[in-house]
């Protein structure tokens, strides 16, 4: 299996781990058409986890709106601002623009929650169910 279909997999497990209340069978995977998503192996992966896949059609990056918010915020805010000495500061300033983004950056998307608010008040809703 090639490193960007096996990162791709691993990057959905982490996610589950670190959002351990969800529930799979509830969540939907959205991606573009990339060979990593539409490997047999990704897809055989996320049937295995009980994960919903969805694709994006081609050329048409409004369907998958909120990813490309994300990405232009990551950049403007984040990346361009900085003129990185090496390797190491762009992926230390990468990993904090993450954890700012989802743990202290309200979205209005998420009725003005941080991600991580959002996904609690998601678990405790299971949770009362």
């Amino acid at each position: 299996m090639s490193a960007v279909k096996e990162n791709a997999i691993i990057s959905v497990e982490n996610g589950l781990v670190s959002h351990g209340n969800v529930i799979p069978e509830q969540l939907t995977i959205r991606s573009d058409n990339g060979s990593q998503y539409t490997s047999n192996a990704f897809r055989k992966s996320m049937s295995v986890l009980g994960l919903k896949l969805e694709h994006i059609a081609v050329n048409t990056p409004e369907q998958n709106g909120h990813i490309e918010s994300f990405h232009k915020t990551l950049k403007k805010e984040y990346i361009w601002p900085m003129d990185f000495a090496n390797y190491q500061q762009a992926e230390q300033t990468i990993k904090e623009a993450f954890t700012d983004y989802n743990q202290y950056r309200i979205h209005s998307s998420l009725g003005y929650l941080t991600p991580h608010e959002f996904i609690a008040s998601l678990t405790k809703v299971t949770n009362n169910a």
